[in-house]
């Protein structure tokens, strides 16, 4: 083979995959990560209860593992507020995403997503000075549409991998 050749064949694409080498290590760090956000998205249905229309208490849970086109995201939960992702990285990691709509801390005030956040901080912080999964909460500090993507999550309705749901309030006695 010519030194051209081989210089060629050097800069031809190397082929990439989707699949990742999972250690125990990662999947006891992705579970560890779902019990976060499992926590994190059953604050954030106690928070709905404070409301006394149905329509704010109302949220769709989306589970994106049944979805076979679907590569990276594991799960959503979506209110008025607030859009709660779990999503894996290329590398297999999970990570917990949190997107607001400033237009209701506008018009709600920012106590529900403090409450939310703190929460959020709250199960992912290391208790041991380790790492933990303190890397994986990543709060989008910008103004996200959640509003129109409930809206249209709802308009479409229930399908295999949504669900919409709506949390009961506490008997007022």
């Amino acid at each position: 083979m010519t030194a051209k050749a081989k210089k060629q064949q050097s800069k031809a694409p190397q082929q990439k995959t989707n699949f990742v080498m999972v250690t125990p290590e990662l999947q006891q760090n992705n579970e560890a990560v779902m019990k976060a956000y499992t926590k994190i998205v059953q604050k954030a249905t106690e928070l709905l209860t404070k409301f006394e229309m149905r329509k704010y208490r109302t949220y769709v849970e989306v589970d994106h593992t049944k979805d076979p086109q679907n590569a990276h995201y594991v799960a959503e939960f979506v209110c008025h507020f607030w859009n709660i992702t779990l999503s894996n990285s290329k590398e297999g990691k999970s990570y917990i995403f949190i997107n607001y709509d400033a237009d209701y801390i506008e018009k709600f005030g920012s106590n529900l997503t403090n409450q939310l956040l703190r929460e959020a901080y709250r199960v992912t912080n290391s208790e041991d000075g380790t790492i933990g999964t303190e890397y994986a909460l990543r709060v989008q500090f910008k103004d996200y549409d959640v509003h129109n993507y409930f809206f249209r999550l709802t308009f479409e309705g229930e399908t295999d991998t949504i669900s919409i749901r709506c949390v009961e309030r506490p008997d007022a006695a």
